[in-house]
């Protein structure tokens, strides 16, 4: 078993409940929105100290923290004892169960509030984050893998449009519909997408195209579908 595939069962779980889930949110394996209410969710195979302090530091960011396990089939006495340390902590635990006619989630420790000294600053980086992503997901526990992030999007937008004009100018491309910083993420060109011509006016690198269409294949063609509409709406 993976850490990803704890990331389904949970989903479906909160969706169920009328949650609205993203993976890898700010490093967080799964955040789980409902109005204004979070739930942050560590995806881990075993226990482990490193775990204890991923969940601590989310509590940083709201009340409702998990850390999620595979339900053990043996030895549940060493479970007890880290759930009774969780308990003291305020954090809660999901145990995911795999079987033959399909998941199901326990909820073996549910968090408790506690009084504790809370980041606005983060908390507020978690809500627009998850709230600034489109509609294609991350995989929660895939942190070594290429992560989709808003910043990222507003680049593939770019690329997208850059396919069709082949040169163009922030302004450009900002009044066609891609983000206000277009000028900053074609200067910084984290990605190496991007190239700039000449003054003011820029191209996508030899690779960008092949790049994102192996990598982010998905957001891609929903990127294409919205320089497609921008052509239509202009004739």
């Amino acid at each position: 078993m993976l850490e990803t595939d704890l990331y389904g069962p949970l989903k479906t779980w909160f969706e169920a409940q009328g949650f609205e889930v993203r993976g890898e949110v700010l490093h967080c394996d799964l955040v789980a929105q409902k109005d204004d209410h979070f739930v942050v969710v560590e995806l881990k195979l075993k226990p482990s100290l490193k775990l204890l302090y991923q969940a601590t530091d989310r509590l940083q960011l709201t009340d409702d923290v998990y850390i999620a396990l595979p339900a053990p089939t043996k030895k549940r006495k060493a479970l007890k004892a880290f759930q009774k340390l969780l308990q003291n902590l305020g954090i809660g635990l999901l145990l995911v169960q795999i079987s033959s006619i399909g998941p199901r989630i326990i909820q073996a420790l549910p968090p408790t509030k506690a009084p504790r000294r809370r980041s606005r600053r983060k908390a507020l980086a978690l809500t627009k984050e998850f709230s600034g992503r489109g509609q294609t997901d991350n995989l929660g526990g895939t942190a070594s893998k290429k992560i989709l992030t808003v910043y990222r999007e507003d680049a593939l937008l770019i690329v997208a449009f850059l396919e069709n004009l082949a040169i163009a100018s922030p302004k450009a491309l900002v009044a066609k519909g891609c983000a206000s910083r277009a000028g900053q993420i074609l200067r910084d060109n984290h990605y190496g997408w991007f190239e700039r011509v000449k003054r003011g006016h820029y191209t996508l690198s030899a690779h960008a195209s092949e790049e994102v269409t192996t990598t982010f294949p998905e957001v891609l063609r929903g990127c294409r579908l919205i320089v497609q509409s921008a052509a239509l709406a202009a004739e």
